[in-house]
């Protein structure tokens, strides 16, 4: 059977991230993805003379899956040190989110801060996939992040354990950001080796990522155009714009609304859009016009902007509009009473097995609805509505 929690309070509520960090930290290599909202289980099968029955492997672990999960723990949001805009230099010059993060790591990778990295690539079919890169050309060739959904810490143990990397880059989405942070803020001796080989978290600005058979839907619909047509994508919550530059130059564009439903179920379950988990966030929002704005929330991330700028691969620029991010927060927040709304459906669910959990249940339902208060008068009952009275 699958680990209680991941399955009752994610995956069947629709809230797992597509992170693939539980594939990832599973001990005993059980889970997989076959391409659904959430991982599966491999079902062992064990034969005792001519009976044979299905193996428990999640009764007896450690659950590593559950620790890494940004969906059942919420993982430390960093305030920002410093927030600019800043655009790449030199022959992968330009303002995209995309061009920035390759030249922060051409220059970490140049400067020996990182001996590796955990990118998103995809190929000319449009098709998506987690890469390991170790030099500063596969860097540079590697296409980022193109708002499709890709498990890309699937591929975390490669780079960790077959490829012994030891100052690891990964670029993600703020969910899969989320998961990293938990995992390097964990303090279990078992998850040391992931610590110690993720030198640096790194994630773009996000709006949703979208299922790959959906976004081949929506383009169809939206746009008209096939996939493998596509070079690039980029969302524009200021505008409401989606974006689709084509390889042979040309631009195509739709409602950023019509495209957000293609997007994975977990998404609407997503209250991080500026990437607050991460050491640096890059993305558009807020930015000057022909920049990405940048937003830094650790020492290590002062020093590879630090480091990009003394080897004159990125222009950094103290303008940025605060109120555009303001904006993108007060989005997040409310995601994050809807988090909390299904909090406390799952927490409902767990008291009618347990009633001492009854009390914590009345508990969150006053701290999110807000408690009743009495009425004193008789009069005012002509004014109070069922929220008002405390009678039942």
């Amino acid at each position: 059977m699958y680990t209680t929690r991941l399955n009752d309070e994610v995956w069947t509520r629709d809230r797992c991230a597509g992170c693939a960090m539980c594939v990832a930290a599973c001990s005993k290599q059980v889970l997989f993805w076959d391409g659904a909202e959430h991982p599966k289980l491999h079902k062992i099968l064990k034969s005792i003379g001519i009976s044979q029955f299905e193996l428990d492997t999640c009764s007896v672990c450690e659950h590593f899956c559950e620790v890494a999960c940004p969906r059942l723990e919420p993982a430390a949001r960093l305030q920002p040190l410093a927030q600019m805009s800043v655009r790449a230099l030199g022959a992968l010059g330009g303002g995209a989110p995309n061009d920035v993060i390759r030249n922060l790591l051409v220059a970490a990778r140049g400067s020996g801060m990182i001996d590796g990295a955990l990118m998103i690539d995809s190929d000319r079919a449009g098709n998506t996939r987690a890469r390991i890169v170790t030099s500063a050309g596969e860097i540079a060739e590697t296409t980022g992040f193109q708002m499709i959904w890709t498990p890309l810490l699937d591929a975390l143990n490669d780079a960790v354990f077959n490829l012994s990397l030891k100052n690891i880059a990964i670029v993600s989405t703020p969910c899969t950001a989320q998961a990293v942070r938990r995992m390097m803020d964990s303090t279990h001796e078992r998850l040391a080796p992931y610590r110690d080989a993720i030198r640096i978290n790194l994630a773009l600005f996000c709006t949703g990522v979208f299922q790959p058979n959906a976004f081949r839907e929506m383009l169809a619909t939206g746009v008209n155009i096939p996939l493998e047509n596509i070079q690039r994508i980029t969302a524009s919550p200021r505008e409401g714009r989606l974006r689709v530059q084509l390889w042979d130059g040309t631009t195509r564009e739709m409602d950023l609304n019509e495209a957000e439903k293609f997007t994975r179920a977990g998404c609407a379950r997503c209250d991080d859009y500026l990437g607050e988990s991460a050491d640096i966030a890059v993305g558009l929002v807020g930015a000057k016009d022909g920049y990405s704005t940048l937003l830094v929330r650790t020492p290590i991330g002062q020093s590879f902007v630090q480091n990009a700028t003394t080897m004159k691969l990125i222009e950094t620029v103290d303008e940025v509009d605060t109120d555009a991010l303001a904006r993108a927060r007060a989005e997040k927040d409310r995601r994050e009473r809807a988090q909390a709304f299904d909090a406390l459906h799952v927490l409902m669910l767990d008291a009618l097995r347990d009633p001492r959990k009854r009390a914590e249940v009345k508990m969150q339902f006053d701290l999110l609805y807000g408690r009743p208060r009495s009425i004193s008068k008789k009069e005012d009952y002509r004014y109070a509505g069922c929220g008002d009275c405390s009678g039942c």
